[in-house]
């Protein structure tokens, strides 16, 4: 697979966890701060925009997963 893993900047699909990024608090939520860390690797300037989208949608944070968007609460 080595030759279809990209680098310089390292990428990853939404469905893959990549827990070197990150991971979700214990309970399953994780704040905009914790999910930023991945949120901008995976989104790039995206982020901000989709967390305001899940905000709006999903304010309960219904359909969540490990290294999700997260609403933002603050």
């Amino acid at each position: 697979m080595a030759p279809f893993v990209s680098n310089s900047p390292r990428e990853a699909y939404v469905g893959y966890r990549d827990l070197d990024l990150g991971e979700n608090d214990e309970d399953g939520h994780t704040g905009y701060a914790r999910a930023s860390v991945w949120g901008r690797k995976y989104f790039k300037n995206n982020f901000d925009r989709l967390v305001k989208i899940k905000t709006m949608v999903d304010p309960q944070n219904f359909f969540r997963h490990e290294q999700s968007i997260p609403p933002y609460f603050g």
